[in-house]
């Protein structure tokens, strides 16, 4: 009798708006600049879309907070060590509660 694979976590996702006055920072460096120190963007006002999502692979229920700009594109993400942690720290940084994201 072969075992019954356990079913993939959903993943959730919404719109955001980010805060005028972001609680968190985020840059990416210029990979064309030729500046002599370090050039660097900005991301945080870009970002349009949340989603949230297991690590692939991971036994002990850590998860991935992505940030998606109006185009669709990742602007970054960050891990977190559980669906919980990954819910109080985007509420934390966007002001979303628990209980938007239908979980």
């Amino acid at each position: 009798m072969s075992k019954k694979s356990a079913e993939p976590e959903p993943a959730f996702s919404l719109p955001v708006k980010p805060p005028e006055k972001p609680v968190a920072l985020y840059y990416r460096s210029r990979a064309n600049s030729k500046a002599a120190k370090p050039q660097f963007d900005e991301l945080s006002q870009r970002v349009a879309k949340l989603k949230v999502e297991p690590v692939e692979g991971d036994e002990e229920g850590a998860h991935w907070l992505h940030r998606y700009d109006k185009d669709g594109q990742e602007v970054w993400s960050t891990r977190h060590p559980s669906l919980r942690e990954t819910f109080w720290y985007a509420e934390w940084e966007y002001g979303i509660p628990v209980d938007q994201w239908g979980a």
